[in-house]
């Protein structure tokens, strides 16, 4: 099982690294949104939080996700699935594929964040290496939903890019009160935001964002497990 995780790890790494255009939307964009931004205060780590948890979302959508139902529209996750002989392997290696492609992005974010903005202390990079690993983990588990649709790639497609509008309209809105927990509840930017907060605050909604996600991991272990490796062509 291990060599066959690494193949498809190997070769699921070649084809997103010669498609660009996935770090146009998860690691261009914001930083461009941070030198637009840059009179903010970015002592109060919510910002650069904010950033990471939008690139671990959109890399989610556009890498994984986009990924699996890729393969499944066009036959290759059935073909893979017989020919390793186990689906698992398949999941695990472009879940994988893609915690590597969100820490290099947030890596070279800091990186920039540093030389050009406000320097980070090592400290930050080494917390966001480890809790990204976490983060990452939520956010698949949270999104993985939408396997639940069943839909086309063109159709993931649209939701994809609204998610990307909503993702940057939301990067620098913290809502509080009732309206936190509800946007902590549905919206995977805001999730992933609190887990990084979670150390920094021990607040309801921090304790509330973390039994969310124990209810999201045990959500997203199940669709994962049981996700279907049928073409869905015949559907929207």
């Amino acid at each position: 099982m291990f060599e066959n995780c690494l193949a498809t790890f190997k070769l699921q790494l070649k084809i997103s690294m010669k498609n660009k255009i996935v770090f146009l939307y998860s690691l261009i964009i914001p930083v461009v949104l941070m030198f637009v931004n840059q009179r903010s205060d970015y002592k109060n780590m919510n910002i650069v939080y904010s950033f990471w948890a939008y690139i671990v979302v959109t890399t989610i959508l556009n890498g994984f996700m986009m990924n699996v139902i890729s393969l499944r529209e066009n036959g290759f996750l059935k073909t893979l699935s017989y020919m390793i002989g186990s689906k698992e392997s398949i999941v695990i290696s472009l879940f994988l594929e893609q915690l590597l492609l969100i820490e290099i992005q947030i890596l070279l974010f800091n990186v920039i964040l540093s030389l050009f903005i406000k320097p980070l202390a090592p400290i930050v990079f080494l917390y966001g290496f480890l809790v990204t690993g976490l983060a990452t983990l939520l956010g698949t588990s949270m999104l993985s939903v939408l396997f639940l649709l069943k839909i086309k790639l063109q159709t993931f497609n649209t939701i994809t890019s609204i998610f990307f509008l909503v993702g940057i309209v939301l990067l620098n809105i913290n809502p509080s009160g009732i309206w936190g927990y509800i946007s902590t509840a549905i919206n995977p930017f805001q999730l992933v935001t609190e887990i990084y907060l979670i150390p920094y605050s021990l607040s309801a909604l921090a304790w509330g964002s973390l039994g969310l996600s124990f209810g999201y991991l045990i959500m997203g272990f199940f669709i994962l497990k049981n996700i279907s490796i049928k073409s869905q062509l015949s559907r929207v």
